[in-house]
């Protein structure tokens, strides 16, 4: 796929022939420094949540931002922001859709905008640990423009991979696996800038014309509690935290890919799995 100056790699994993039912077809949507891999395994080698899916009877679709990962680095895309980002999202909906969304991080803040433009073709979005952007988190810093955003080995250690649930004695094999994005694109997920931030004129969309699954840990030190409110405050939908709500204690902002992460996606399959059809 292509909007931006450069393409977009696309997965594509076919709904098991052996699945009782079709469900149709699914975008899943990395975060920063991450890739659509994160999507298709974990770091200690358990199978993703691709894979669950299409186990359950979906079509799904992992994505690579442009610019990272398997999509190729470029050094043009350093100067790509959320709006080409939701631009080459786009391009795929409108050839796949209607879809349904998972978006994590910054991926889940994507989703949001994508969503806003075309919540017709947008059967339901689950949220996971969507990046907060309605107001600058606090000690953010802007990144510098023409260079490349990455996350240092501290601060993955830190932020990613610091709760009791993620496969510690794989992180070596999980930082490799980071990478480097754009600085627009992060300055938007800090509140920085507002590409990223709700359109209070499109509220009607959220949990009417589009349902939302707002799922968020209470480890989660890159979005914490006090963030996923305020963004969950600003969409008019509830939050549905891991432990307080279904009973997942110790995960953190990775929970996409931590231990009993099977639990999680099976919990958001099914509940994507009740959203009608368009």
């Amino acid at each position: 796929m292509q909007a931006t100056t450069t393409p977009m790699y696309v997965q594509h994993w076919r709904a098991d022939a052996a699945a009782l039912q079709k469900k149709g077809p699914v975008i899943l949507i990395h975060g920063g420094s991450h890739t659509g891999t994160g999507w298709t395994t974990t770091p200690d080698g358990r199978p993703g949540w691709a894979f669950l899916f299409t186990q359950a009877g979906w079509d799904v679709y992992v994505v690579d931002w442009p610019g990272v990962g398997r999509s190729g680095v470029h050094p043009r895309n350093v100067e790509d922001s959320p709006v080409e980002l939701v631009d080459t999202l786009q391009a795929l909906l409108k050839r796949v859709g209607p879809a349904a969304l998972v978006g994590h991080s910054i991926g889940g803040a994507l989703a949001f905008k994508l969503a806003e433009r075309e919540p017709e073709l947008v059967r339901a979005l689950a949220a996971m640990a969507p990046a907060s952007t309605e107001s600058v988190r606090a000690g953010s810093v802007p990144a510098p423009m023409g260079v490349p955003t990455s996350t240092p080995r501290e601060g993955a250690q830190d932020r990613f991979a610091s709760s009791h649930r993620f496969p510690k004695e794989a992180f070596d094999n999980y930082f490799s696996s980071l990478v480097a994005y754009g600085p627009k694109v992060r300055n938007a997920a800090v509140g920085l800038t507002g590409e990223l931030r709700v359109d209070p004129g499109r509220r009607e969309i959220w949990g009417r014309r589009v349902p939302v699954l707002f799922v968020a840990a209470e480890l989660d030190k890159t979005v914490p509690p006090d963030r996923v409110e305020e963004t969950a405050k600003a969409l008019g939908v509830p939050v549905l935290f891991l432990e307080r709500d279904w009973k997942l204690p110790g995960h953190g902002h990775m929970f996409v890919i931590e231990r009993e992460t099977e639990k999680i996606a099976a919990r958001v399959e099914a509940w994507l799995s009740q959203t009608p059809t368009k």
